[in-house]
């Protein structure tokens, strides 16, 4: 009988790791940055990938889920989004365990990471793909002799098909705060839809997401410990100013983010923290 494998290879000059079911499930995954860059299930792409991504290691990738840690966006003395999405993790070994594989990655930060966060950190990256669901889960270890404080977020860039029909569902009511708005607190009135930009930060919703367009239903849930999720569309105009989007890819593409902003994860020296976003397709 034909088993869950993850096969080394490289990819428009990535070093990355393919991981197959027998179903024809796939995901691909790339040591810089520990990075998502495609998933495949049920015979739909399911992940949003530039195609003016830069993939030759001089800067983070547009789409798939990038790893923002251990700073969220510019909130902090690191650059934006921290330094993990844009330097290579170490790939250690991947798992069969029945009909799912789980495949991981880790990262050591350099010591001292910035002279504002001198700190000894350990993350781990975990890619568990089964039939119809991908599960990614980050984990941090504080590995120095003092304490230490981050925020992050998976990134998550989800394909989307029919623009105009698109919709998250699951936010109904739920207060944010609306970046593209200047911060100003708002309340979500129905699901979200495609069209002007989006930058908003909900508190984790209780229930799971669900994103549906014309490829059918994609179910999205978080850990507790991700208490927020960050839902992010540059629209039209912003998308035209970016250099590694086209035009239009507003319309492909939306980013459900499990993140942890507000409240930065607190880390005595030896303390260990782990959470996860699973995507599920649903119908």
């Amino acid at each position: 009988m034909k088993q869950p494998q993850a096969t080394r290879e490289v990819w428009r000059g990535l070093a990355c790791t393919l991981i197959d079911l027998p179903n024809g499930d796939s995901v691909r995954v790339s040591d810089f940055g520990a990075q998502v860059l495609s998933w495949n299930a049920r015979g739909q792409w399911r992940m949003f990938l530039s195609e003016r991504a830069v993939l030759d290691g001089t800067a983070a990738v547009r789409g798939g889920v990038p790893v923002c840690f251990p700073q969220f966006n510019a909130r902090g003395p690191l650059p934006k989004h921290g330094l993990a999405r844009r330097t290579t993790w170490q790939w250690l070994h991947a798992q069969v365990d029945g009909n799912a594989i789980t495949a991981r990655w880790c990262w050591d930060a350099p010591a001292p990471l910035h002279a504002e966060f001198p700190h000894g950190l350990r993350a781990e990256l975990a890619v568990t793909l089964s039939p119809d669901t991908l599960r990614v889960q980050l984990s941090a270890t504080n590995t120095g002799s003092n304490a230490l404080a981050f925020t992050g977020a998976l990134h998550t860039y989800l394909a989307v098909q029919g623009a105009d029909i698109a919709a998250l569902n699951g936010l109904e009511g739920a207060a944010f705060w609306d970046a593209a708005k200047h911060f100003s607190p708002a309340i979500q009135h129905g699901p979200v839809l495609l069209g002007e930009e989006i930058d908003r930060v909900y508190a984790r919703s209780a229930q799971p997401l669900q994103l549906r367009d014309a490829a059918g239903t994609l179910q999205i849930s978080q850990d507790a410990a991700w208490p927020e999720t960050v839902v992010w569309n540059p629209g039209p105009a912003l998308c035209a100013t970016l250099p590694d989007m086209q035009g239009a890819d507003w319309m492909r593409m939306l980013c459900v983010e499990a993140a942890a902003i507000n409240q930065p994860v607190a880390l005595q020296p030896g303390q260990h923290w782990q959470a996860a976003q699973t995507l599920q397709v649903v119908g």
